[in-house]
C-alpha cells in the first residue's frame, strides 16, 4: 500500500479538479435511484391503482434524470482526464529529472532498454489506474452505499438478505490482493527484460550481423519472451478462478433477493412494486461490485509498475547536483595527486597516478584500450567519484566546485559525439544538447585540431605497416 499512497500523494497538488470529479460522482450517482424509484410508482400507482395522468409526469421525471445522469458523468470524464493527465505529467517529469541527477554509475548496470520500460511502460500503468481506478473506483464505491441507504429505505429485511454474499466476496477479494503482488511483478519484471533485450539487440544489429548471431540471438529472444507469456499465464489463471467465482457469489445474492421477494409478495408483505424496484436496485448493487473485482486487478498491476518507477525515484542523486557552491573563474590549472579508482571492488582502474596540466598546455594520453585514458577524463568532471588521491583545479580540489559549475568550465568531447555536429563550425545543436560553454567556434577548433592530429598517427601508422 506503500506505493499507492506515493502515487495518491500527487493528486493533493490539484484539489479543484478532485473536488469536481468528486462532485460530478455524486451527483450523477445519485440520479441512479430514480428510475427504479419511478418504476415502483408507475407499477403500484399507475398500472394497480389505474391513475394514468401520473404516467407522462414520471416518465419526464425519469428521463431528465438519465439526462442529468450522463451529463455530469460526462463532465467528470472530462475533468478527472484533465486531473490525471497533470498527474502523470507530473510523475513523469520528476522520474526523468531525478534519472538525469543520477550518477553515471548507476547506469553501468541496467539495460536502456529497462528503463525506458520503466519511464514509458510502467507509468502508463500508473496512470490506468490513477483514470480507471480512481474514476471508477469511486463512483462504484458511492453507487454501493447509495444503493445499499434506498434499500434499507424500502424493505430492511431484504436489504440484509441483499448482503449475504458480501463476506465472501470481501474475503475473495482480500485472498487475491493479497497474493496477487508477486505475480504481477514477475511479469513486470519480464516484460522490461524483453524489451531491454529487444532495445541491445537493435542498437547492435551490425554486430549480430558481423557475426552471423541472428539463429543464436532469436533463440535468446524467444527465451526471454517465454518468460514473459509463463508469467502473463500465471496472472490469468488465477483471474480466471477469481473473477467467475465473485461473480457467482453475486448471482447467488439475487436469487436469494428473488427467492424471499416473491414469498413477500405472495404473502402481501410487500407489494409487487417494491419487488420489481429492489430487484433493480439489487442489480445496481452487484454491478459496481463486479467493476470493484476488475479494478482490483488493474490496482495490482499498476501497484507493481508503481514499485519500479518509485524504485529510481528512491536512488540517491550526485552529490552536490542541486546545491550549487560559489566558485571563481576557472583558469585551467588541472592537477591529479596520487589519484586511484576503480570501477568494481578488487579490480583498480587507476592507481596511484599524478600529473599536471598547466592552463594552455596541451597533454596526450596515450595507452592500450582499457589503460583508463578516458576514466582519468570521467573523473576531472566527476562522472565517477575516485577512490582515493585527489584532483586539484586551479589549486582548488574539484569536490570543492558545484557540479554544474565544474562541468560548465570543463569542455569533454567524447568519441560517442558525431563530428558532423562540429564540422560547420557551429556548436549548438538543440536535439542533442550540445552546447559549447567556452565561446563559439573554440569546441569546434579544438575537434579539428584533435582529428588532424589522428589524421596524422593514421598516416604515419599506415606507412609504418607498408615499410615492413
Amino acid at each position: 500500500m506503500k506505493t499507492v499512497w506515493r502515487v495518491s500523494a500527487y493528486l493533493k497538488r490539484y484539489p479543484a479538479l478532485a473536488a469536481g470529479t468528486l462532485g460530478c460522482a455524486i451527483v450523477g450517482t445519485l440520479m441512479v435511484i430514480v428510475f427504479p424509484a419511478v418504476t415502483k410508482r408507475i407499477i403500484d400507482d399507475v398500472v394497480r391503482l389505474h391513475h394514468p395522468e401520473k404516467l407522462l409526469p414520471l416518465i419526464l421525471l425519469a428521463v431528465i434524470a438519465f439526462l442529468l445522469q450522463h451529463a455530469f458523468n460526462a463532465l467528470r470524464i472530462v475533468l478527472n482526464n484533465t486531473f490525471e493527465q497533470k498527474v502523470i505529467f507530473d510523475l513523469r517529469s520528476d522520474l526523468y529529472s531525478h534519472i538525469q541527477l543520477l550518477p553515471l554509475r548507476w547506469f553501468d548496470n541496467r539495460a536502456t532498454g529497462d528503463l525506458m520500460t520503466r519511464v514509458i511502460e510502467d507509468v502508463n500503468s500508473v496512470e490506468r489506474v490513477l483514470i480507471d481506478g480512481i474514476e471508477q473506483g469511486v463512483v462504484a464505491v458511492l453507487q454501493v452505499f447509495i444503493v445499499l441507504g434506498v434499500m434499507f429505505y424500502f424493505n430492511a429485511k431484504l436489504a440484509l438478505l441483499a448482503l449475504v454474499p458480501f463476506p465472501p466476496l470481501i474475503a475473495g477479494a482480500l485472498a487475491y490482493t493479497l497474493t496477487a503482488h508477486r505475480r504481477y511483478r514477475l511479469q513486470r519484471r519480464a516484460a522490461s527484460a524483453m524489451n531491454a533485450l529487444l532495445h541491445d539487440n537493435l542498437s547492435g544489429i551490425r554486430q549480430i550481423k558481423s557475426f552471423v548471431r541472428e539463429k543464436e540471438e532469436h533463440a535468446r529472444f524467444n527465451r526471454v519472451s517465454d518468460q514473459l507469456r509463463h508469467a502473463t499465464l500465471v496472472v490469468m489463471r488465477v483471474w480466471a478462478i477469481y473473477s467467475p467465482s465473485m461473480s457467482m457469489f453475486e448471482a447467488f445474492g439475487a436469487v436469494i433477493v428473488l427467492g424471499f421477494g416473491s414469498h413477500a409478495v405472495l404473502t402481501g408483505a410487500m407489494q409487487m412494486g417494491d419487488l420489481v424496484a429492489f430487484l433493480m436496485l439489487t442489480a445496481f448493487l452487484y454491478d459496481p461490485v463486479s467493476r470493484l473485482h476488475q479494478l482490483n486487478q488493474l490496482i495490482q498491476a499498476g501497484r507493481a509498475a508503481g514499485e519500479r518507477v518509485f524504485e529510481i525515484l528512491d536512488e540517491p542523486i550526485e552529490p552536490d547536483s542541486i546545491v550549487e557552491k560559489s566558485s571563481a573563474p576557472i583558469a585551467g590549472d588541472i592537477r591529479y595527486e596520487d589519484v586511484s579508482f576503480s570501477y568494481a571492488e578488487g579490480l583498480p582502474a587507476l592507481i596511484h597516478v599524478s600529473f599536471q596540466a598547466p592552463p594552455g598546455a596541451t597533454i596526450a594520453l596515450v595507452g592500450a584500450t582499457g589503460a583508463g585514458k578516458s576514466t582519468l577524463v570521467n573523473l576531472l568532471v566527476r562522472f565517477y567519484e575516485f577512490t582515493s588521491g585527489e584532483i586539484y583545479v586551479d589549486e582548488r580540489p574539484i569536490r570543492g566546485y558545484g557540479l554544474r559549475a565544474l562541468r560548465e568550465a570543463i569542455g569533454v568531447v567524447t568519441q560517442e559525439i558525431d563530428p558532423r555536429e562540429f564540422a560547420d563550425g557551429k556548436t549548438e545543436r538543440d536535439g542533442r544538447g550540445i552546447v559549447a560553454r567556452g565561446g563559439r567556434g573554440e569546441c569546434a577548433r579544438l575537434y579539428r585540431e584533435v582529428a588532424k592530429w589522428l589524421r596524422k598517427r593514421r598516416r604515419r601508422a599506415r606507412r609504418e605497416v607498408e615499410r615492413r
